[in-house]
């Protein structure tokens, strides 16, 4: 027992646990470029929607049409179906969040699989 106070010690002293979530860079569709590599959420306007446009995949089209978009969210065609109705998305400001990578060496975008990292804002 006389160890006790010491190891409370030892206790408030540990630094704290790490976060249980990654810390994401918060960013709009322009921004999204400089989060290449990194998980971020990123918000925008989704101006164009593709079902299953290309290569297997639908596509969200943020800040701008094909090809003056600023972001894009890529669906593979094989859980698209989990995600509802796309359309739902074009006209309405969203929210992806997921590894922000680079299109074609030119655009950001995310792939997305789980219908849970797309948000429809008010």
């Amino acid at each position: 027992m006389r160890f006790a106070p010491a190891v409370l010690l030892l206790l408030a002293c540990a630094p704290p646990a790490p976060p249980s979530d990654v810390a994401t860079a918060t960013l709009s569709a322009r921004e999204a470029g400089a989060a290449i590599g990194q998980t971020a959420v990123v918000t925008g306007d989704v101006v164009q929607v593709k079902a299953r446009a290309h290569g297997g995949y639908a596509y969200l089209n943020f800040g701008g049409r094909f090809p003056d978009h600023a972001f894009a969210v890529l669906i593979p065609d094989s859980v698209v179906a989990r995600f509802g109705d796309l359309m739902r998305f074009e006209g309405h400001r969203a929210r992806a969040t997921g590894q922000v990578w680079l299109q074609n060496a030119k655009w950001p975008a995310m792939t997305l699989t789980d219908p849970a990292a797309l948000e429809l804002l008010p």
